[in-house]
């Protein structure tokens, strides 16, 4: 009786120990600003926006007054299928405004003209 009881409680420790582990999520999504509008040409970062990935809009500041780009680099993050990055040109996150999303790393964007100024990162990949 008591071996039968050892038994249990050993393999029930066991289990939940071996049990796995939920992917550890990232806090925050590196998003890296530049000059201009072309990210993939030659560019000047100017900044990195770390998008909290709890779905909250992140408002960024304009930086420069001229045309800026973005994109996630692969070196800092990678983009996994799940994970939804939606950057606009508002600092609100409007619904109407203008936005791109961000399906994968090292993917460039901008909006011309209209300077990015916030983003949202959720999914349960990110």
């Amino acid at each position: 009786m008591q071996i039968k009881s050892i038994v249990a409680l050993f393999v029930a420790t066991v289990g939940i120990n071996a049990a796995p582990s939920a992917d550890r999520r990232a806090t925050s999504v590196p998003i890296t600003i530049y000059e201009g509008t072309g990210c993939n040409t030659n560019p000047v970062p100017i900044t990195v926006a770390n998008v909290p990935t709890d779905g909250t809009c992140f408002g960024i500041s304009p930086i420069v007054s001229g045309p800026d780009s973005y994109r996630v680099e692969s070196s800092q993050y990678v983009i996994r299928p799940g994970c939804n990055i939606t950057v606009y040109n508002t600092p609100d996150c409007s619904f109407f405004a203008q936005h791109n999303q961000i399906t994968q790393s090292g993917q460039c964007g901008t909006f011309g003209n209209s300077l990015i100024r916030g983003a949202i990162a959720s999914g349960s990949t990110c």
